[in-house]
């Protein structure tokens, strides 16, 4: 059975592979995130994937089997009128609540970027998954308490899609909604079947039988 590592800390996550039957060693990897000089949102959220996955790869160089390791990274970005902005974790309220005011009415664009790394056999792919969100208008006594209710101080973009997050929104479009948790999961049983002869449905049920 295939051994994988998810290089994150993150809850959201480990709970989203959880909820497939899904249960991995997690390990955080300690990266500079800043964007570099023009970058891209899809550069960046492929660069940071990769890094995390190859950081965690080097922490780790004494683990036997073989493993897989899962890094991903999410980037938002909305356009306002003095161009486009990056959304990251708020980490306080107030923040949440100026991050949600600028997104009111407006496209926010969300890059979620997967890297399987294996170090044993070399390989690494990467890609990234768009998702496209566009924000209701809401009135600032709601978003405020929204954002008291639902404390989404460690989400980039200030909500939670899979709580009450989904009710700011008039439309999403993606793939995969759980792109926008955090974690493509569709993406990654794609890509760990064609590149790693791993089916995670197969291995779910194993788990679980």
């Amino acid at each position: 059975m295939a051994h994988l590592i998810l290089a994150s800390s993150s809850q959201y996550r480990k709970m989203l592979l959880a909820n497939i039957g899904i249960q991995v060693d997690t390990h955080a990897p300690d990266i500079d995130e800043t964007p570099l000089e023009n970058e891209s949102p899809t550069a960046l959220s492929l660069r940071l994937a990769e890094q995390k996955a190859r950081k965690v790869a080097d922490e780790l160089e004494s683990v036997t089997n073989s493993p897989i390791i899962i890094g991903s990274d999410q980037v938002a970005l909305v356009q306002t009128v003095s161009g486009p902005q990056f959304l990251g974790k708020p980490d306080t309220s107030e923040n949440a609540v100026k991050q949600l005011m600028s997104c009111q009415g407006k496209q926010v664009s969300f890059f979620t970027a997967l890297c399987l790394h294996q170090p044993s056999t070399n390989t690494t792919i990467t890609q990234v998954d768009e998702t496209r969100v566009i924000f209701r208008h809401n009135s600032e006594t709601a978003i405020r308490a929204y954002v008291e209710k639902e404390q989404p101080l460690d989400c980039a973009g200030s909500f939670k899609s899979e709580g009450l997050g989904v009710l700011l929104f008039d439309k999403i479009e993606s793939r995969d909604p759980n792109s926008l948790i955090g974690l493509p999961i569709m993406l990654l049983n794609e890509l760990l079947d064609a590149h790693f002869d791993v089916d995670l449905l197969a291995m779910a049920a194993q788990k679980n039988s």
